[in-house]
């Protein structure tokens, strides 16, 4: 859990961002990743302290007709591979911030 918490921490730093507050009941916002590493490996692992969760991801699969700026085409087929199709919401241009179960399955 502790090695989850520093990883992605250390990602959203390394990606721009500028605080970040690990899911952790006693994580704080921290502004660095020194600052965030020392107390990430400081925080305790006990039972319901680091908080697990899932959310309904979408995104990361880009979808166009230009093989060098998505992975399928508008119809969900992959430009490379003739028998992969990818027909779910990794597609959609960003999260819908609502369950994607209609629009998924429309």
């Amino acid at each position: 859990m502790r090695q989850g918490l520093l990883r992605t921490t250390e990602a959203q730093f390394a990606a721009g961002a500028t605080r970040v507050l690990p899911a952790h009941l006693d994580g704080k916002w921290y502004a660095s990743w020194e600052q965030a590493k020392a107390s990430i490996e400081a925080l305790p692992m006990q039972k319901f302290r680091a908080a697990l969760f899932t959310a309904h991801l979408m995104g990361g699969c880009a979808m166009g007709e230009d093989p060098k700026q998505s992975v399928v085409r508008s119809d969900g087929r992959h430009h490379e591979l003739a028998n992969l199709s990818v027909l779910d919401g990794s597609v959609f241009p960003t999260s819908s911030g609502a369950n994607p179960q209609s629009p998924s399955t429309a």
